[in-house]
């Protein structure tokens, strides 16, 4: 299948759709099938000459310059179809889909659906509902979806993969100074952008001061970075976390490490006992799904987290990790508490987990999923 890709969120970018995109792309070329990607500019060289970056910032530039270089793609190159990794490659990803009478396929992640203003909502939903099908991350995505005019038999639900094969073994080297002061301790983690709707600074003012009095040797591990190349969170949360630490004396509990390689991260996810994201529920604003749980629960770790977006898809209450209500620290604090304190339990819940994501959450598995829904498009 030739495929021609066209995605704004792409690496050195980080977050859960650059996520998305950089693995099905790199999964569909190691699966035999023929891939352009089309994304936005990066200050590093690209050695890949089948990724075309757009020379210029802003998603004006990235916009017109993904139809003229895709306009060259679909002359020379022919694809079976266009798919777009996100929304906001929208309007190149439908012109383009339109004049050369080709498939189109959007990929949707939640977020994207609900952000707010009379045109983009007006913009999304004319884009949604001229998409030939749709993937979306989850079945509350999905639901968001259908709210906006989508046609439900033409959405599929295909969850993000997990990359299985990282978490074969404990690495033994990487973040030594962290693990250093880790070691022997009650390691609590949290990984993703720090946007507000992670929740991470209510965490640590509502429930680490809490946890520490219980348990005096918890150490809290925060691994990511404020959302800078963000077009929806302007947010700057690193600052605040930091200031509400040193206000509340949490120095020797709450770690802010920032971003960190992907070395250190896979050691640190074997390093700790619970996962926990706690977030929140705000308007225009959603947690689409979160592969980070699969990812911890296959280095041990189970889950605590919020009843938020598509999270309960993610986390099965009582099966693979356990979950509280947005906002509710004191259940928060309570789920925890009992996973500290019961390391069978705890044990048990990371291992379903695992066990789920090897059989349903792998990337072989996602990437099929992908291929018969842009087999199905293009049959259409």
């Amino acid at each position: 299948m030739r495929i021609l890709l066209l995605s704004w969120n792409f690496p050195p970018a980080l977050g859960g759709i650059e996520y998305v995109v950089d693995h099905l792309y790199r999964e569909l070329n190691a699966a035999g099938h023929e891939v352009h990607l089309i994304t936005t500019v990066s200050e590093e060289s690209e050695q890949d000459p089948h990724i075309h970056r757009c020379p210029r910032p802003g998603l004006k530039s990235y916009n017109l310059y993904a139809i003229k270089e895709g306009r060259r793609l679909t002359r020379d190159f022919k694809p079976d179809l266009i798919v777009n990794g996100s929304i906001a490659s929208g309007p190149a990803a439908w012109w383009l889909s339109t004049l050369g009478r080709l498939p189109n396929v959007i990929l949707m992640h939640g977020t994207d659906i609900l952000r707010e203003g009379w045109v983009y909502q007006r913009v999304v939903r004319f884009f949604v509902r001229a998409a030939d099908r749709l993937a979306a991350n989850s079945l509350h995505t999905k639901e968001l979806l259908v709210a906006a005019g989508a046609r439900p038999e033409r959405v599929d639900v295909i969850h993000p993969g997990v990359c299985v094969e990282h978490f074969a073994e404990a690495p033994s080297t990487g973040a030594e100074r962290v693990v250093e002061k880790a070691v022997g301790r009650r390691v609590l983690m949290t990984v993703g952008r720090l946007i507000k709707r992670k929740g991470v600074l209510e965490f640590v003012e509502h429930a680490m001061p809490v946890l520490r009095e219980q348990f005096p040797d918890v150490l809290f591990l925060v691994v990511g970075d404020d959302a800078k190349q963000s077009l929806a969170h302007k947010e700057r949360m690193k600052d605040r976390i930091a200031q509400k630490v040193s206000e509340l004396d949490l120095e020797e509990h709450v770690m802010l490490l920032g971003k960190i390689p992907e070395e250190d991260l896979l050691r640190l996810y074997f390093l700790a006992d619970i996962f926990v994201l706690p977030c929140l529920n705000i308007p225009g604003d959603v947690e689409g799904f979160g592969i980070v749980f699969s990812e911890a629960a296959l280095a041990g770790a189970a889950s605590v987290a919020t009843r938020s977006g598509g999270i309960p898809e993610a986390v099965q209450d009582e099966v693979t990790g356990l979950l509280a209500e947005p906002g509710d620290y004191e259940g928060l604090v309570e789920r925890i508490s009992r996973l500290l304190a019961n390391e069978s339990e705890r044990k048990g819940l990371a291992e379903a987990g695992a066990r789920r994501a090897r059989a349903e959450l792998a990337w072989p598995v996602i990437r099929q999923a992908y291929v018969d829904l842009f087999s199905a498009a293009c049959s259409r």
